[in-house]
Order: structure tokens, then sequence, then C-alpha cells
């Protein structure tokens, strides 16, 4: 089972930011770009995959439990935003649902994702479990490719 480290909740309007060297989440001065998108669910890293503010794979949690920053919880990736600068971005949800992948997903919750990426580049786009384990794979045995 995989889980994720919550970084960002709806609960902080200022991007946190994780401090390896204390294991602390501190506020950014600027505001989260996913709230001021309207996307609500918490946000975080895949644990295991490193941390920032080094290589690591982030993660949308659709999510409306409570949670605050530093939990981990238990994901299930159904999907993956890919992007050109390698910088992809995992959507789980928790394990105890039915969905398997992506396409699957509510339209509501669907409809949320689309609103953190608005433009969707050549080479960019919204992919199912097959593809997300893919991302998982390379970056687990290579690192982020950029």
């Amino acid at each position: 089972m995989d889980y994720i480290v919550v970084e960002q909740t709806k609960d902080y309007k200022k991007r946190m930011i994780y401090d390896p060297n204390t294991n602390t989440f501190n506020e950014a001065e600027h505001d989260c770009m996913f709230l001021y998108r309207g996307f609500t669910h918490p946000y975080g890293w895949l644990r295991g995959s490193g941390t920032p503010p080094g290589e690591h794979l982030d993660v949308f949690l659709l999510s409306g439990g409570e949670c605050f920053p530093g939990d981990e919880l238990p994901v299930r990736v159904v999907g993956v935003f890919r992007k050109k600068d390698g910088d992809h971005k995992l959507i789980g949800i928790s394990p105890e649902r039915e969905e398997m992948d992506f396409s699957q997903l509510p339209e509501c919750e669907i409809n949320d994702l689309h609103m953190l990426y608005p433009f969707v580049d050549e080479g960019e786009g919204w992919f199912g479990a097959d593809a997300a384990k893919i991302v998982i794979t390379d970056f687990m045995e290579n690192g982020r490719v950029r």
C-alpha cells in the first residue's frame, strides 16, 4: 500500500513548505496556487519517493476528510497528470473507495482536478492508473527525468 505525506490542506491559504532538516512545515509568503484555483483537497508527496525540496513524487489526494501537514495517509494511486517538465502529479484516493482508475472518478472530482491545470500543453495530460504506475516505477528506478 502507498502512503501520501500531507503537505498542503485547504486550512492553510499560504503555501506550506517542508523543511527536511527540522521535519516541520512552515507557511510561505505567497498563496497556495492550488487553493487559488479552487482545489480544496490535500496535496503532498508519495512516501518513499524522497522529500521536498529534493526530488519526490507529488500526489493530489481526492479526500474531504480532515488532515494536517505531516499526516501520513494510505492512498491508492488511480491516475497522473503528466507534465512536459517531468514534474508529474499523481492522483490518489482512499484505498476503501471502489474506483481503480482516473476514468472511473466522479465527474465532480475530475472537474476539481481540471481546475488545477486549465491549460494543457502539447505532451501533457490526464492519464489513468497504468500510466501512473509507469511514472512511479520510472521515478523509483531513475529519478525524475526532465
